[in-house]
């Protein structure tokens, strides 16, 4: 009687629950989808899904996502040689997010490319370069080699060559935007754009932060651009609408502090925050007054 091998196949990627996208209602982070060159990331209200049937798990979200939402999908193991990544077959394109990991966590200076595949990994190679650039880093040199010719029909000496070569190392990076804040600590991937004219300092921005880019207390609202990974749920509950995330890199980046002050309306009898220390509405008060309610 013929048996049946029972295979176990592996669990289907999905993203957890720390996704910004269900827990903020009106979240607008899409840096997975971004990055997905199948398509296979959706959005729903309060819900993200990865179609199975598309995703190949190529791990470009595992390097974007600003909050390690991806679960079930392991980055791809590289190839690599004397501080070169060797790519010598066709093999799931890495994203500048996954090379900038490479330079830090192996010290990778420089791409080995088969000839037929130059092509095809250029644009990342010259995006990574004005990256590093930009970060005052060495920029990566590119080696263009030739596939190794093979004599089929003399199959001894095609194993004996095999034998004599020498083996390549193979690794693995780390995943994440906090992993990268990890290596590159005085850089910063986002610029948060505040316009004071319309900021009520409400602290809402502060508050829904996890990386504590943005602080407020103490008569000071300070900005580290540094620990921002561009979720960008400031920018969502910010009701006047005067914060904005955009991706911007920067070297050797500095905090950002805003002084406020202590302030009582004179007409609602309520303590609020001021910009100026003389203030004597609060912004709700200015907006009935502008309305003509006062």
């Amino acid at each position: 009687m013929r048996r049946f091998i029972r295979v176990e196949l592996p669990p289907e990627p999905v993203i957890n629950d720390k996704c910004v996208r269900k827990r903020l209602k009106n979240s607008v982070c899409d840096s997975c989808a971004q990055v997905c060159p199948v398509d296979a990331i959706a959005f729903d209200t309060m819900d993200a899904v990865i179609n199975n049937q598309l995703c190949y798990q190529c791990g470009n979200c595992l390097f974007s996502c600003p909050v390690d939402a991806i679960d079930n999908i392991s980055p791809h193991e590289r190839t690599y040689q004397n501080n070169h990544l060797v790519i010598s077959h066709d093999e799931p394109l890495a994203s500048v997010e996954e090379l900038l990991v490479w330079h830090k966590q192996y010290q990778i200076d420089g791409i080995e490319i088969a000839e037929p595949l130059v092509d095809k990994w250029l644009p990342v190679l010259a995006a990574l370069n004005l990256k590093l650039k930009t970060l005052q880093e060495p920029v990566w040199q590119l080696i263009m080699t030739q596939p190794p010719e093979v004599d089929s029909g003399r199959r001894l000496m095609f194993f004996r060559q095999k034998l004599d070569e020498v083996p390549l190392n193979k690794g693995q990076v780390r995943t994440g935007l906090n992993a990268r804040k990890q290596f590159y600590p005085q850089d910063s991937w986002f610029h948060i754009e505040l316009d004071p004219e319309s900021c009520i300092l409400c602290g809402a921005c502060a508050k829904v932060c996890d990386e504590q880019a943005i602080t407020f207390g103490n008569h000071q609202f300070n900005f580290d651009e540094k620990r921002c990974t561009g979720c960008m749920s400031c920018q969502v509950v910010c009701f006047p609408k005067s914060l904005q995330v955009k991706p911007q890199v920067a070297k050797d980046n500095e905090p950002v502090t805003f002084q406020y002050y202590d302030a009582h309306c004179e007409r609602c009898r309520l303590p609020f925050s001021a910009w100026q220390q003389n203030e004597r509405l609060c912004p709700i008060c200015i907006q009935h007054k502008k309305q003509g309610w006062l």
